[in-house]
């Protein structure tokens, strides 16, 4: 039997995921990783917030199908370029795109950029525009346990990929694949929820 998540309102505005049982605003990952220390919210700019915003909402139009590459004239063109070539390249099969959720169980937030079928294994990709940092493999193992229950999969057994885009149409893929970094996730679930 799979485990749907806990029922919740998704409060994008804000972006606050809030439990319907109680009306109390539950945790959410990137929050979860800031409150532990392994994100530093200093060295985020305005300009890259507004970026990043920009490219994800790019990227989903893209792979939702209606988004027309050729009329796009943003000034992050060049990282929607990038993103279009890697899913010629890559070709997986999607499963969802930007689809908000709550844990049942640690009832914290999250909102995976995709889920992904590649190479017959279910994946976790998760887009940035940014260079790696090291928080990225704990994101996505927090983002592993969120889906796991539902996609009735062990969240160690999810493939894990940061996906970096470049402003120049180029993109780098890093796999994730350090047990360690679901040990580092629990515990961030300890600490926060």
């Amino acid at each position: 039997m799979r485990v749907t998540c806990a029922p919740f309102r998704f409060d994008a505005a804000n972006h606050e995921y809030i439990e319907l049982a109680t009306g109390e605003t539950r945790p959410h990952i990137t929050g979860m990783l800031e409150q532990t220390g392994h994100i530093d919210p200093r060295w985020y700019t305005h300009d890259s917030r507004v970026r990043g915003q920009a490219v994800h909402h790019m990227t989903a139009d893209y792979d939702l199908g209606v988004l027309d590459v050729e009329q796009e004239q943003s000034r992050y063109r060049g990282y929607l370029l990038a993103h279009v070539e890697l899913m010629a390249k890559m070709q997986p099969e999607i499963l969802e795109v930007e689809q908000p959720r709550m844990h049942p169980r640690w009832r914290y937030g999250g909102r995976l950029d995709r889920v992904w079928r590649y190479a017959g294994a279910l994946t976790i990709p998760e887009i940035k525009t940014g260079d790696y940092e090291k928080a990225h493999p704990i994101q996505t193992a927090l983002q592993a346990i969120l889906v796991e229950l539902e996609h009735g999969l062990p969240a160690e057994m999810f493939v894990r990929m940061g996906v970096y885009l470049k402003p120049n149409g180029r993109a780098k893929v890093l796999q994730f694949n350090n047990p360690a970094d679901f040990i580092e996730a629990r515990k961030v679930i300890k600490c926060t929820c």
